[in-house]
């Protein structure tokens, strides 16, 4: 490397100079230097063992007899080896090796390099328990695309409508998506592994990686256990640094090295070759933070490009589904196994080591290699496949996939499987659905094929943005706990939720349309567009869920019918039962330097996905459509393949506003929808008809609603939506704790009427004063129809929890329930039944002599409603009847309940195979099956305790089971099962009695806390005792109306 002036390979510094020395000179000079340079060898290899000072803590690696130190000398020595037989090694990738492809509108020529590294290294170490196959020198990772110089076009998006597909390039340019601006203020450190946020010193440009997956058919447990390695990435130094931290869990290295830095410009020959390397003083992992630190000799330059080069292995999950894991099922009569991954949040880094944060978007060059019985998918599409001859001369397939656009790390996404797939093609690109093949053959996957497409299609055609990526493949897992993953381009899902057998029943198909539309409106929120971090997650997940609900409508002829009400019913009734003033939880969280995975878990909640659907839907109302999605497209072209965070949305849609006159609101549109977002609960409004006042308080429960009142007084910009004696009125706005609307204002006498948040669009509960109740009254007993079904709904729902809470009388709500021998939507029957059969107060009825007044009241008005259903059932007219359906099998229950003869007679023959003793064990045994969803399994068992008989039942399975119970949901759903079982409870004997029963099983410490759990419960139950006998003076009274 002479000319240079400085070797970089050299312990000290060789000056070539001009002048002529004499004899003595000379001599005394070479013996000064080798006396330096010996002391330098010697400092320098001391300074090697020494320089891991106690202050970074590490973790030996795994991998046999490998440490830091032996890291460190492998790192050195490959170091010095490489650039020995560089001009030997070297392989320069022919143009002609990918002749075919060309390259998307997103691709970054990141350079034909011929550099030494992991990726030209013939072979993975093969030490360590597991037979793992060496890595040939051949294969696709030779090509070592890598990034230099040059700006990165980023993509733009088509602005002439969803049918042009083509994705010119934007004269915009840039290196890459500028590092996150929502992360906490950093404070400078010495030691930057201890920071729980990646340093911005460094960014990642291009990942070119490579993945053995070391899977056979004839070897599933033993060659399923592990994987291999290598990887390159070009990455863009920001400000001068030693060090580069990189993510990295449960991975073993066997080298890593640093090139460069890359020349700005490309050589005589049209290419750019790294020049040099970096010497790596120091590896090590530092697992507290998830690290890998890499501790440079000399500094990085800023603005200059650099590759980091790894060898590494890992392990494959066997239990849990995240990360790379296996999974054996049954297919053609075979057990058999593949290899798939789930990586959001933070599993990407035990894949492959990367910069595993949402804004550090970079692009992927993917390569799997496999066995040839497989098939490998990811991304994007296959580019090219190849043989590879492992050091053993067995065969493997070598999988090569097309560059993709700017993404995180924690959407890329693998799969080995041998699976067989149905196509189509949509808009000119290929659609796959991937399933086991005996499903496949049976058409399981064919009610998805005719989903995915149109979904595709309406979503481009609604959000006026093209799909950027050539294809997508929906691939589904027999057992897979996050249900479904948005990976771009390769989206995953459990079987459950993807593949509809024949025998299913009727609302699977409705399970399987809500669950593929939501991942695919993730391919624009949340892939397209990604959240700058995970504070703001709701951005991906609220858009996705209200996308789900707004294609669903418009692919399901019955949803669109009744979209409020499934609206109401699936997203909306959920969060509402959950919520409260006093929840710490925001849809919006603040900025936090998240410290474990779990925590960054945590956020995937009912807040995110059902509130957020709310306040979106409320928003887009207040807004109208039009505005709405001229905001979302403006949002979504403005930040495609980069980041966001809420106020950039915020920003869009009042740029929107700003450029019309037709939609003005009273305040900027931050100022409205920050409310929301970011104050926990949701207010009750309470109109006095009698004098047009409207006032706001925040929701309390009533154990806390004398004590927070004072201090957490919060108030919303609130959009209200009315109708007057049946005319819908123009919308009004609460800016401020009470106003005074003078149109809302009633008589005491006449028809009048007014009902507030008309369709449930708006997120909050709706509270009149007597007047405004008996009108509705009146008006229901007279005319139901004239408020919309979905408002039917909310008032009961609103009416029973105000009243469970103390903000309204127990009369003003069976007041409600008059009418309702005219109701005859089963959906609105379906919202009063769960309420009267789960709440705390009629489910103790059974127990109480008015059992029997409750039971004729209810019956007189369940019958009529109930001949309808029935007819249609017996003539078979339900089966396309969506909303239908998801409400039978509530009112089958409660009228069985309350021993309607018809419906006995109908029902009895399921009822009794499912209330039989021994077939309730085995469904609650169900529950322990692995197969089972983790967030579905606990359900089953709580079905069967929240009946009277079940309860029972419960008990005596847990007797027998709790161990296998507690293995497999955890110490906290034993709790959960303890407050369940608590229900009915009245008196101390029954209070000791459970104490004992789950005593025995959590042990005494979980026993005092029960204690004190069973005598609140039991306090409640009697407080309730009082209620009931208000409910009984008045079905007393109201018996024959």
């Amino acid at each position: 490397m002479g000319g240079t002036g400085y070797s970089a390979n050299s312990m000290g510094v060789t000056y070539n100079s001009g002048f002529y020395l004499s004899r003595k000179v000379v001599v005394l000079t070479v013996v000064v230097l080798s006396a330096l340079l010996l002391a330098v060898a010697v400092l320098s290899s001391f300074y090697v063992r020494c320089s891991h000072t106690p202050s970074q803590p590490t973790e030996k690696f795994t991998t046999v007899t490998r440490d830091v130190l032996a890291i460190q000398s492998v790192a050195l020595k490959q170091q010095a080896e490489e650039e020995k037989k560089e001009t030997k090694t070297s392989i320069t990738r022919d143009p002609g090796t990918r002749p075919s492809a060309t390259r998307p509108s997103w691709f970054w020529d990141h350079l034909s390099q011929s550099t030494s590294g992991p990726l030209d290294r013939p072979s993975l170490s093969t030490s360590g328990p597991l037979d793992r196959p060496s890595l040939s020198t051949s294969g696709p990772l030779d090509r070592l695309s890598l990034s230099t110089s040059g700006p990165l076009d980023r993509p733009s998006l088509s602005t002439s409508g969803p049918l042009d597909h083509t994705t010119a390039s934007t004269s915009e340019t840039r290196d890459h998506p500028t590092p996150s601006t929502s992360r906490p203020q950093l404070q400078p450190t010495s030691e930057p592994w201890k920071h729980p946020r990646l340093p911005s010193d460094v960014v990642p440009l291009h990942y070119d990686l490579e993945l053995w997956v070391h899977l056979q058919p004839d070897q599933v447990e033993q060659s399923s256990k592990s994987f291999s390695g290598r990887l390159n990435i070009t990455v863009k130094c920001v400000s001068p640094t030693t060090w580069v931290l990189i993510h990295s869990l449960r991975l073993d290295y066997q080298g890593a090295t640093v090139l460069g830095p890359l020349p700005e410009s490309p050589g005589a020959d049209g290419e750019q070759r790294a020049v040099g390397q970096v010497a790596v003083n120091n590896l090590w992992k530092f697992p507290e933070k998830e690290y890998l630190v890499m501790e440079m000799r000399d500094t990085l330059k800023a603005g200059r490009h650099y590759v980091l080069q790894f060898d590494f292995s890992g392990l494959v999950n066997q239990t849990h589904r995240d990360g790379l894991f296996r999974n054996l099922y049954s297919d053609q009569r075979k057990i058999k196994a593949l290899i798939a991954s789930q990586l959001e949040p933070t599993f990407a880094r035990t894949i492959f080591p990367c910069f595993d944060e949402p804004a550090m978007k970079a692009t992927f060059n993917i390569t799997i290699v496999h066995h040839p019985t497989y098939v490998a998918l990811s991304n994007m599409p296959a580019l090219a496949m190849s043989e590879r001859e492992d050091a053993n001369r067995s065969k493997w397939i070598v999988t090569s996939f097309e560059t993709t656009p700017l993404m995180s790390a924690y959407i890329t996404a693998f799969a080995v499987c041998d699976y067989n797939y149905v196509n189509g093609t949509e808009r000119g690109k290929e659609v796959r659905i991937w399933a086991r093949k005996d499903a496949v053959a049976e058409g399981g996957a064919d009610f998805a094929l005719t989903l995915a497409g149109p979904i595709f299609s309406k979503l481009e055609d609604v959000l006026n943005v093209s799909y950027p990526l050539p294809k997508i493949d929906l691939i589904g897992f027999p057992v897979f706990n996050s249900q479904a993953m948005e990976n771009w381009g390769l989206i995953t899902f459990d079987d459950f939720v993807l593949v509809h057998g024949k025998d299913d029943y009727p609302e699977k198909k409705t399970i399987i349309l809500c669950t593929v539309a939501h991942e695919i409106a993730h391919q624009w929120f949340g892939n397209l567009v990604t959240m700058k971090w995970w504070n703001d997650i709701w951005l991906n997940e609220a858009f996705a869920s209200y996308f789900e609900y707004y294609i669903t409508k418009n692919i399901d002829p019955q949803i669109l019918k009744f979209q409020n009400e499934f609206f109401y019913y699936s997203y909306m009734r959920t969060i509402f039962k959950e919520d409260h003033g006093t929840m710490y939880r925001t849809v919006s969280t603040e900025v936090k330097n998240y410290t474990e995975t779990k925590e960054i878990g945590e956020l995937f909640d009912l807040y995110i996905y059902k509130k957020g659907s709310c306040i979106v839907r409320m928003m887009s109302d207040f807004l109208g459509e039009n505005l709405f999605l001229k905001g979302l497209e403006s949002y979504l072209k403005t930040f495609a393949f980069s980041n966001s965070e809420q106020d950039d949305l915020w920003n869009h849609f009042q740029m929107v506003l700003d450029n019309q006159t037709e939609v003005l609101l009273p305040a900027s549109l931050k100022s409205i929808m920050d409310k929301w977002t970011h104050q926990s609960g949701f207010p009750v409004i309470t109109l006095d008809v009698s004098t047009g006042m409207v006032n706001q308080k925040p929701f309390f429960l009533s154990d806390y609603k004398n004590q927070m009142t004072p201090y957490h007084n919060n108030t919303w910009t609130v959009p209200i939506t009315w109708i007057k004696s049946g005319i819908v009125q123009p919308l009004v706005w609460l800016d401020k704790s009470s106003k005074v609307f003078p149109e809302m204002q009633l008589s005491d006498s006449g028809h009048d009427w007014v009902t507030l948040n008309l369709n449930t669009t708006g997120y909050y509960m709706v509270n009149y004063d007597q007047l405004g109740w008996k009108k509705i009254n009146l008006l229901l007993e007279k005319d139901p129809k004239a408020i919309p079904a979905t408002d039917r709904m909310k008032l009961f729902d609103d009416a029973f929890r105000l009243s469970q809470h103390d903000y309204i009388e127990i009369e003003t709500v069976l007041e409600l329930t008059k009418y309702l021998a005219k109701e005859e939507e089963i959906i609105v029957w379906n919202t009063v039944l769960k309420n009267l059969l789960t709440s705390n107060i009629f489910v103790n009825l059974n127990s109480h002599n008015i059992y029997s007044l409750f039971k004729k009241y209810l019956l007189k008005r369940l019958t009529p409603m109930w001949h309808i259903y029935s007819t249609k059932i017996r003539e078979n007219k339900l089966q396309d009847d969506t909303m239908s359906i998801i409400s039978l099998r509530n009112v089958f229950r409660a009228a069985c309940w309350l021993g309607l003869e018809d419906c006995l007679q109908l029902s009895r023959e399921i009822f009794l195979k499912w209330m039989n003793h021994s077939e309730t064990i085995k469904y609650m045994e169900y529950a322990l099956d692995a197969k089972l969803f983790t967030t579905e399994a606990p359900k089953v068992i709580e079905n069967v305790a929240n009946t009277e008989v079940g309860r029972l039942v419960a008990k005596d399975f847990l007797i027998s089971n709790w161990q296998a119970v507690l293995e497999r949901f955890g110490r906290e759903y034993l709790f959960i099962l303890a407050d369940i079982l608590a229900k009915p409870i009245f008196t101390e004997s029954q209070v000791q009695e459970l104490e004992q029963f789950f005593g025995n099983m959590l042990g005494e410490e979980a026993r005092i806390v029960l204690h004190e759990h069973f005598q609140a419960k039991m306090k409640v139950n009697q407080q309730n005792d009082r209620k009931i006998a208000r409910i009984a003076n008045w079905l007393k009274k109201n018996m024959d109306d």
